[in-house]
């Protein structure tokens, strides 16, 4: 997980996406109002998802 400004982020999007993609790499997005975000694939958030579903419910079936 890498921590990164929102400047440098916007300037290097496609960099960001390709390895976020790629090399499921997480980013913080870093913004000077202090709200800051978590850019990962759709692979990965649905991998966290299913993962906490499965936590929740795991000893019900």
């Amino acid at each position: 997980m890498e921590a990164i400004s929102s400047s440098a982020f916007l300037r290097e999007f496609t960099l960001y996406a390709e390895q976020a993609a790629a090399k499921d790499e997480t980013y913080i997005i870093q913004r000077s109002n202090g709200k800051n975000m978590v850019f990962m694939s759709l692979d990965k958030y649905n991998e966290i998802n299913k993962e906490l579903f499965l936590l929740k419910n795991g000893n019900d079936k």
